[in-house]
């Protein structure tokens, strides 16, 4: 029989509700059109890299981030990448929603149960290491050598907080859930890897930085329509920019695929190269 060696992400929003109550629909958000900028650079392939086939389930703080991951990963020449994904605004694309809504649980089920999925990601929003492990355990049902990767977004209404506000947020809510749910859950599956990303770190340390006027590039903190705002609403929806650091933190992570590997449409941006490189260090010494 064959095997598949199966990664299931699980993608942690923030404790505070990072997501607008009026999103509860069936799809997620469109890009704005200024998000087709990403598709412009040439990217120069990996030769090492070796993708994965992902299912990432989840919010308007992830899913967006994710479709974005799929774009940087095939143009940095990621071989046998692929993905699905399921969404489910605001609360909804909770795991513990998910679970509870037979339709989403089907859906997502189905896909699991082809036992080729590489890489599912899931997001924490109100949900116990209980509702985690249901979804855990029906993935090893189907794939008993599944590795796991927990990750979590930036707080709400990011434009109005401070910077040291904002970044509380992200600290306080990694200090809680990294020992209670990671370390517990690399606790009772010792045969499963489980990694783990903070990449709200990024819209936090670009705040930080077009505060202090670092970020040239960045002519407005809030755009719909700007490639490079940092988010796209009051809400704290990621602009073009947040979603693409973001996205190349999860290849460094994931795929060990550095910025300085591949073009992207920033590089050569000293402060932007620097956030980058600071937060993938961090996040690639949980993952050891």
């Amino acid at each position: 029989m064959k095997k598949y060696i199966t990664a299931i992400v699980f993608v942690i929003g923030v404790l505070a509700a990072p997501y607008s109550t009026s999103a509860q629909t069936s799809q997620p958000p469109k890009s704005p059109p200024s998000e087709q900028t990403l598709d412009q650079p040439v990217q120069t392939p990996s030769e090492e890299a070796k993708g994965k086939r992902c299912l990432f389930i989840g919010h308007s703080f992830f899913i967006p981030v994710a479709r974005v991951f799929d774009k940087q990963a095939q143009k940095a020449g990621v071989k046998n990448h692929s993905q699905q994904s399921v969404f489910a605004g605001g609360m909804n694309g909770s795991p513990q929603r998910l679970w509870q809504n037979q339709k989403k649980r089907k859906q997502i089920q189905k896909i699991l149960d082809q036992g080729d999925i590489e890489l599912f990601g899931m997001t924490y929003f109100y949900s116990s290491l209980g509702d985690y492990r249901k979804w855990i355990d029906y993935a090893l049902q189907k794939n008993p050598e599944t590795d796991f990767f927990i990750g979590m977004p930036w707080g709400q209404d990011g434009p109005s907080r401070s910077v040291d506000g904002f970044a509380s947020i992200s600290a306080r809510a990694q200090a809680e859930f990294y020992p209670e749910v990671i370390e517990k859950l690399r606790e009772l599956y010792p045969k499963n890897r489980f990694y783990w990303i903070n990449y709200g770190r990024v819209a936090v340390e670009l705040k930080r930085a077009h505060k202090e006027k670092a970020l040239p590039m960045v002519k407005q903190l809030v755009s719909r329509q700007g490639a490079d705002a940092i988010f796209r609403d009051k809400m704290g929806h990621a602009s073009p920019l947040t979603m693409e650091m973001a996205s190349m933190v999860w290849l460094s992570v994931l795929y060990q695929v550095e910025p300085s590997s591949y073009s992207w449409r920033h590089q050569g941006s000293e402060p932007l190269e620097a956030i980058l490189k600071r937060i993938s260090e961090q996040e690639n010494s949980y993952n050891r």
